[in-house]
């Protein structure tokens, strides 16, 4: 038998917004919609989009809007954070920057050279552009 899991797929986010929060992925961050859900009358489409067309995507899903919105800290139970993959920082970063996105934090090192910032989205949600100028090493 081969191996049994085998790769993710997907991470959602819950948005109040999901068509804007999309497309706001979209204009700042480089990502496309690859496919849109419908959800069902009365209820916003769910959104998987992707940087380009290899997996992992991130499907934006419609939030339960009867509980309040609650920024989440990185050190949060519970999933923490989106990793958005850079080849150059500092233009990336100006971009997000010009774009008036939410910086938190100052810019850290990281392990093996990697540089990191983190933002938040404008739904509150956690999210660091990352430099590494070397890949992680194989274990």
């Amino acid at each position: 038998m081969g191996q049994l899991f085998t790769r993710i797929e997907h991470l959602a986010i819950a948005a109040r917004d999901p068509q804007a929060l999309a497309a706001w992925y979209g204009a700042n961050l480089g990502f496309s919609v690859r496919i849109t859900f419908d959800n069902g009358a009365d209820k916003p489409k769910t959104y998987m989009i992707g940087i380009d067309k290899r997996e992992p995507y991130i499907e934006i899903i419609p939030a339960d809007l009867s509980q309040p919105a609650r920024e989440k800290a990185n050190a949060d139970p519970g999933i923490s954070h989106l990793a958005i993959c850079v080849s150059d920082f500092d233009g990336a970063l100006k971009s997000l920057l010009a774009a008036g996105a939410k910086r938190e934090f100052d810019e850290r090192k990281a392990p093996y050279g990697a540089r990191v910032q983190f933002f938040r989205d404008p739904e509150g949600n956690l999210f660091h552009l990352l430099f590494r100028p070397t890949e992680l090493p194989k274990s």
